[in-house]
């Protein structure tokens, strides 16, 4: 039984870890800011790319988070919207009939903003 419950414990984290592992994350630069805030901060979200698949990883349960990808090259906005989680997860954004080439990740929030570059290979 402890060599079973021992396997499981260790296929799970193979799983989870997986897309940390394989996935290339998007370094942010920018301000999010903790000035007038009288409660709990919440972390800045995190992103991976993996492929075609952008991941925002929740670090925090956050609110009205804009999530906006703008091609590089022709400054064109591939995707925009506003997402939210309750609890802290992973939300993927499939990036498909996307050309390869340099792409600009513009998180924006009511606490600040974080932008990163990535390329689509």
């Amino acid at each position: 039984m402890r060599h079973f419950t021992c396997t499981l414990i260790l296929v799970m984290c193979g799983m989870f870890c997986s897309q940390m592992i394989f996935a290339d994350y998007v370094l942010t630069k920018g301000q999010w800011s903790t000035q007038d805030v009288r409660s709990f901060v919440p972390a800045p979200p995190k992103a991976s790319i993996e492929g075609n698949v952008l991941t925002v990883h929740f670090i925090n349960p956050l609110a009205d988070l804009t999530v906006q990808i703008t091609d590089n090259q022709t400054g064109q906005v591939i995707y925009n919207e506003t997402i939210s989680s309750a609890t802290a997860a992973n939300y993927p954004i499939t990036l498909s009939n996307v050309e390869n080439g340099n792409y600009t990740l513009t998180f924006t929030h009511a606490l600040g903003y974080l932008t990163g570059i990535f390329t689509i290979e």
